[in-house]
């Protein structure tokens, strides 16, 4: 064989092997041939998601240009795409925002950890408005790009602004008011007080916020106001002491407002407190005023006109019988005038009771009712008692004061209005709670929540004025109970 020459074996073993290598070549070529097929049907898949994904979406490079866009985002921003791809998103961005957002643009690709993901900012589109966007941002894996969608919240964004401008005026008018404003929820603790409220009760919102309204109620309106809580009955518009930090009252006018979910539950409620404790004192000082000019009344009557009209019944006495032995008709003339000077003296006296009846008896609130219902029985033709079973030591005249004519208009109405035939008048003490009752037999009253007049308002004042309270009910019998209460030791 001649040297150079391979032999018909090694160029078969050479063939064979090729052919081997070509098939190993065919192989592989299907094998690209089929993960090119994959890959384009992938990114078709994903071309096709990203351009219908229903969100404005870019994809964003290092450098902050716009290098992939969908048909989304040209419709949102209402540029082309010739106009956004290879620009810098800056350029759209509202210029409040862009250090802000390169900040995070920064941050994401050197640890996009430490920069959020979900964020809101504006975009200004072609026609120069801005458009509040949301938008979820995040790099892509093994790359230094990031991928962007974005959703218009503009209309969210006003609806808010129109929310938050809205609370901050109500809030500005709450604050502002001159009343106080109160919220407390169905077990009634306080959720929210305005200012005046603190300014009310001398103590600052932190300590008033988080706890129940009855640690500021008075104990005399405790059960009042606990009743009323959640009663769709309560009324419009009711009375309430609260005490200050030094344990002092403060009288106010509370409106309340019950709130109820959709099913009728008690969810809690709401109140305007409207001071008046200068009210109260002003109210105070004029009816105190009142009763002392009513006594000194009283007094001048009793002791200045009283004594004149003693001293002319005396001179006519004596005139009288100066002329029995010189003219008899004239002698009795003179004994009439002396008779209606008695007659003077006696509705004189009276009239003095009336004004001032606790003082000028001397002996006190007891022997003044008693009196009162003798001149009741007198004068009206009626049974008019007083029961008093033991003696109520009563050293304020004021208060005694007080209750006498809570007495004495209870009477009046049990005969003007009830036709009353019978009246019993009690005066209990039951360990220092002190009650005047007045029971009558007449018509009753038909429905009490809607009993008025000044002669009413006037009670409950002064029952308000003494610390007590003043409830009127309607017997089943028939007749009217009216019940003043009042606690002769002070808390």
């Amino acid at each position: 064989m001649k040297k150079g020459y391979k032999t018909r074996t090694q160029l078969i073993e050479e063939l064979d092997a090729a052919r081997k290598e070509i098939k190993d070549l065919q192989s592989q070529i299907r094998k690209y041939e089929k993960i090119e097929e994959e890959l384009t049907h992938s990114e078709h898949f994903y071309q096709t998601l990203f351009e219908n994904s229903g969100t404005a979406t870019i994809v964003i490079e290092q450098d902050t240009t716009i290098s992939m866009m969908n048909n989304d985002f040209a419709n949102f921003t209402g540029y082309s795409r010739e106009e956004i791809i290879g620009h810098t998103w800056t350029k759209y961005v509202a210029e409040d925002d862009v250090d802000r957002l390169l900040f995070f643009h920064r941050m994401r690709r050197i640890d996009p950890s430490t920069a959020p993901r979900n964020y809101e900012f504006k975009i200004k589109n072609k026609n120069g408005k801005f458009l509040h966007v949301f938008m979820t941002i995040a790099m892509i894996p093994r790359t230094s790009q990031s991928i962007a969608s974005m959703v218009d919240i503009t209309e969210r964004a006003r609806t808010e602004k129109a929310l938050r401008d809205s609370e901050e005026k109500f809030r500005l008018l709450v604050e502002s008011m001159n009343e106080g404003l109160g919220i407390q929820d169905r077990h009634g603790i306080i959720t929210y007080v305005n200012d005046k409220i603190c300014k009310i009760l001398q103590l600052p919102r932190e300590q008033i916020v988080g706890r129940p309204s009855r640690d500021f109620i008075s104990k005399r309106d405790l059960e009042t106001w606990m009743k009323n809580i959640g009663n769709k009955d309560a009324p419009e518009s009711y009375e309430v002491t609260w005490m200050d930090k030094e344990g002092n009252p403060i009288y106010t006018l509370v409106s309340p407002r019950t709130v109820y979910d959709s099913q009728g539950h008690f969810m809690g409620g709401f109140g305007v407190i409207t001071d008046i404790t200068a009210i109260k004192k002003l109210e105070k000082e004029v009816l105190d005023t009142s009763e002392r000019e009513r006594q000194k009344i009283g007094y001048e009557l009793h002791d200045d006109l009283g004594q004149h009209l003693i001293g002319i019944d005396v001179m006519t006495k004596v005139l009288r019988d100066r002329l029995v032995p010189l003219s008899e008709k004239n002698a009795r003339y003179a004994g009439e005038i002396n008779q209606l000077v008695k007659d003077a003296i006696e509705k004189t006296r009276r009239l003095a009771r009336g004004l001032c009846p606790v003082y000028l008896t001397f002996l006190g609130l007891e022997t003044s009712l008693e009196e009162l219902a003798d001149s009741t029985s007198n004068i009206f033709n009626i049974e008019c008692i007083f029961r008093c079973p033991r003696h109520i030591p009563i050293d304020d005249n004021s208060l005694a004061t007080h209750l006498y004519y809570i007495a004495k208009e209870s009477i009046h109405n049990a005969i003007e209005h009830g036709k009353s035939s019978k009246i019993v008048m009690e005066l209990l003490n039951n360990k220092g709670i002190v009650s005047l009752s007045i029971l009558d037999n007449g018509l009753g009253i038909k429905d009490t929540t809607k009993v008025g007049g000044i002669g009413l308002r006037i009670m409950q004042y002064r029952a308000r004025m003494m610390g007590g309270s003043l409830r009127i009910e309607s017997e089943q019998s028939g007749g009217t109970l009216v019940t003043c209460t009042f606690n002769l030791v002070k808390d």
